[in-house]
């Protein structure tokens, strides 16, 4: 059956009041380095300029046709639900599609190196693993399969090295690679987090690396699950291998710690042992904060507060319009910041619940962050959020959070916010977004931008310097209803 066009259908005065302003935003950003060098995809190449005085010509692109379908709920012919990069070296950006493709794009060039068709379903989550220059593309989508496949093989349109098709009972929704210890990690819309034992395809990656590549590629195996979650689950992330240099806080786990977050607001940290007959899976404690659905999370070392070893922390952003910044070493924690839990229940695991140190409170509903701590130790205090709206926007949380810089160019929701490492030594920004786009931001240009009249004063509300640890903070809201009750006393 045809689908009908968002456009045919009956809106309301709002959705068509929304739909006139992102299409007059599409067509206003649809070309230019402000407005993040957008790659249509599908569409055409959009080349970076060779040099600042050199620009790309303007995209021959039929934009009100490509924005029509702004009315409503409705994205981009391409609707991004989330992309990936292998490593931040990497000249490719995979998105996942709603319709049903994964694709490889280079950021250099603009143009598509790879697609990935054999999904039934959108395209919903992806993850990679390295060894030895041979990449492996996990993708998941909808119709519950998980697919491995060679990236960055010479087939424009290759086939899976390896389906699984009952991955799960419902809707696959996220997927993470903890490739330090072999393991992929997925959840989705039946509430379970499964790990999967990857050394097997680690040993078929090193034999085809060494010549030898002619026996079947192997599935990966479920070694065991964790089945806490009461809502589906939308975001998993992992702490990475710590930083060369300087030793890890004793206090941090250093094995296999998985974060799984799910649209009720629970945050759960599970440690991964493996035993002689398997995998041992321990919840060890929640992270207590968000209200309602998490939308990313992002682990990311610091030098700790004697900058003799490294520490991490963990930042999550969720639909109550905030991000917050959890830190994994209690004893390294720089304050305590003000906030509320859904009821979700007695906290689970053996520890207590994690409290976040920062809460930027982002007016309106992020959907993807990125701790620039990330990319260089100097910057970080400094997280950058997509917005729901389309915005990206650069947050300096030292003290009362600030804007930095807010940069515009999607018109719809912001589903990834990365960091890509050029060829030149330079640092950018990609963002992906359900209006179809990929746009590139030179990270050095970005906060430049700062301290201009749009960021001006644009700070977020109730926000404040944390409160010593071990301290109480009330809100201004807080602080006004116990000022009316003594002066009731």
């Amino acid at each position: 059956m045809q689908a009908a066009h968002a456009t045919q259908l009956f809106q309301s005065d709002a959705s068509l009041a929304v739909g006139q302003a992102r299409a007059e935003k599409a067509q206003r950003t649809a070309h230019g380095a402000v407005y993040g060098h957008p790659i249509w995809l599908g569409k055409h190449a959009s080349p970076l300029p060779t040099s600042d005085d050199v620009a790309t010509a303007a995209p021959n692109v039929d934009v009100a046709a490509l924005a029509s379908r702004a009315a409503g709920a409705d994205g981009g012919l391409v609707k991004v639900i989330t992309a990936h990069m292998a490593h931040p070296s990497s000249t490719h950006v995979w998105t996942a599609e709603s319709g049903r493709v994964a694709r490889a794009t280079d950021l250099e060039s603009g143009t598509t190196a790879q697609q990935l068709r054999g999904h039934t379903g959108p395209v919903s989550a992806l993850a990679s693993l390295v060894v030895r220059g041979v990449t492996l593309l996990f993708s998941a989508s909808w119709d519950k399969s998980l697919r491995v496949w060679l990236a960055g093989d010479d087939d424009a349109r290759p086939t899976p090295l390896v389906v699984v098709p009952d991955a799960a009972t419902d809707f696959v929704k996220a997927l993470h690679v903890d490739a330090a210890h072999a393991c992929l990690v997925s959840g989705g819309s039946d509430r379970v987090v499964r790990f999967w034992d990857l050394s097997e395809l680690v040993a078929w990656c090193e034999a085809r690396a060494g010549g030898n590549g002619e026996t079947p590629a192997p599935a990966p195996t479920v070694v065991g699950v964790v089945r806490v979650h009461t809502r589906p689950v939308l975001a998993l992330a992992s702490v990475p291998s710590a930083p060369p240099g300087l030793p890890v806080a004793a206090e941090m786990y250093t094995g296999l710690c998985v974060f799984s977050a799910d649209s009720m607001g629970r945050v759960v940290e599970t440690h991964v042992e493996r035993m002689p007959d398997g995998v041992r899976c321990e919840v060890v404690r929640e992270l207590d904060g968000p209200e309602t659905s998490v939308h990313g999370l992002a682990p990311v070392w610091r030098l700790g507060a004697d900058d003799t070893h490294w520490v991490a922390d963990l930042w999550c952003a969720s639909a109550d319009e905030c991000v917050r910044r959890f830190p994994l070493v209690e004893a390294h924690r720089r304050g305590t910041a003000p906030g509320r839990v859904s009821c979700v229940g007695a906290p689970l695991g053996r520890a207590l619940p994690v409290r976040a140190d920062a809460v930027v409170r982002v007016r309106g509903v992020p959907r993807s962050v990125l701790p620039l701590g990330a990319v260089d130790d100097a910057l970080q205090d400094l997280v950058v959020v997509g917005m729901a709206d389309g915005d990206v926007v650069v947050w300096d949380t030292e003290g009362a959070a600030r804007v930095v810089c807010r940069l515009e160019g999607h018109w719809h929701e912001v589903s990834y916010v990365g960091a890509w490492r050029r060829a030149d030594g330079t640092v950018w920004l990609v963002t992906a977004s359900l209006d179809g786009t990929v746009r590139r931001w030179a990270l050095r240009e970005v906060l430049q931008r700062g301290g201009g009249s749009a960021c001006e004063g644009d700070v977020a509300p109730d926000s404040a310097a944390p409160a010593p640890a071990g301290g109480v903070a009330l809100t201004a809201e807080e602080e006004a209803e116990l000022a009316e009750l003594l002066d009731e006393d």
